[in-house]
């Protein structure tokens, strides 16, 4: 059954309705009960039926879906070249983390190797006590890792991609450039600015900060790869590729940072045959302007 926001919005009572792939996996339902919307987002009957919210990864706009129906059905039919290709990078892919959670386990809990680093980089939510950065896919293979930071907005839209909400940056962040450093690892060049440019690139920054540490753990290299709708734009007016270019321009070196778009990945997914399910999907995404006949 689905029920609509107040604007609008269409959102399945069930979240595994909007789900295309391995609807009952545990890490869905782990997503599904920690984030949940506001009943007063929606009419009053739909307030009633449902007075703890509906879990936002019911939502037809949801993000989260978007990146588990692309992502695990890629990985079930082991074929991510759609993605990889965007990053002109060969790999073999032994694990995918989806909010750190390995999806191979079928477990709600954290990845105990990523959940040890994030206790190091964000101590203040030690072992999941309070909000720790939560990348929307990881791509792991022996000898790369690929960080990817999804996002999706309205066409025509204005969205407030990567910035933090409220202004003020933790200092422990600080503190775990300063160790990444004194293991020879130097991130961002001297124009970056910590509170300035930490703000506007709030989850560019963790994502990296977090890929840097992984890849000393792991011993491989990693990469950042942001992927976005390619029918709105960035804060201020800019495109997504302007912002992205002016976050590529704070680092020490940025040839591992690339961008990319659904509509890309669509260009590639809809040539294959055995991923009918995930096509018909995607092609009546409310959000993405795709045909069956061509990218957009």
């Amino acid at each position: 059954m689905k029920v609509y926001s107040r604007g609008r919005v269409g959102v399945h009572t069930d979240y595994r309705e909007n789900i295309i792939v391995d609807h009952d996996h545990p890490i869905l339902k782990w997503k599904a009960n920690k984030e949940r919307f506001s009943p007063s987002l929606f009419p009053s009957q739909v307030r009633k039926d449902f007075p703890e919210g509906l879990p936002r990864i019911s939502s037809q706009h949801s993000e989260d879906a978007l990146s588990w129906n692309v992502f695990r059905s890629l990985q079930l039919a082991n074929n991510l070249h759609p993605v990889t290709d965007m990053l002109a990078l060969e790999m073999d892919i032994e694990t995918v983390y989806f909010w750190q959670h390995d999806a191979h386990r079928r477990s709600q809990q954290i990845d105990p190797e990523i959940q040890h680093v994030l206790n190091e980089m964000e101590p203040w939510g030690k072992n999941g006590v309070k909000q720790q950065t939560e990348t929307d896919v990881i791509l792991r293979g022996k000898r790369h890792i690929i960080m990817v930071e999804s996002k999706l907005g309205k066409p025509s839209e204005v969205v407030k991609a990567w910035s933090r909400s409220a202004a003020g940056m933790r200092s422990e962040y600080r503190a775990f450039i300063k160790k990444l450093e004194g293991l020879g690892v130097k991130l961002f060049n001297d124009s970056f600015d910590y509170e300035r440019d930490g703000n506007r690139f709030c989850q560019f920054f963790r994502n990296y900060l977090l890929g840097a540490a992984l890849s000393l753990k792991w011993n491989a290299e990693f990469s950042l790869l942001a992927i976005v709708n390619s029918l709105n734009s960035n804060l201020g007016g800019r495109s997504h590729e302007e912002e992205f270019g002016h976050f590529q321009s704070l680092l020490e070196q940025h040839s591992n940072t690339f961008l990319g778009t659904w509509q890309q990945i669509w260009g590639k997914v809809r040539e294959e045959a055995a991923l009918e399910a995930l096509q018909k999907w995607l092609v009546n995404h409310p959000l993405l302007g795709l045909s069956p006949s061509g990218k957009g």
